[in-house]
């Protein structure tokens, strides 16, 4: 496996571990949470919200957080386009 498909299997890991261990109990999972109801267009705007805030949270540690929740929404974007 090339360094970089190491990287990118570690990164997956980590998402889906955030997406199972904080978004789904806080959100409930796909049906029944409100992401269910976006479309791949809402989807991209929260992907654009998180790109903004990069570098400027205080709390330590939210950078890496924010990049999973935008590769959380490009996962959804990308499952909601036909």
């Amino acid at each position: 496996m090339s360094e970089r498909g190491r990287e990118w299997v570690e990164f997956a890991l980590q998402v889906d571990d955030h997406v199972n261990n904080y978004t789904v109990k806080q959100y409930g999972d796909k049906g029944n949470d409100l992401a269910t109801l976006y479309t791949s267009e809402e989807c991209v705007k929260q992907i654009k919200k998180y790109c903004e805030r990069h570098g400027k949270n205080a709390r330590p540690g939210q950078d890496k957080i924010d990049l999973m929740k935008i590769a959380h929404y490009a996962q959804m974007a990308w499952a909601k386009l036909p």
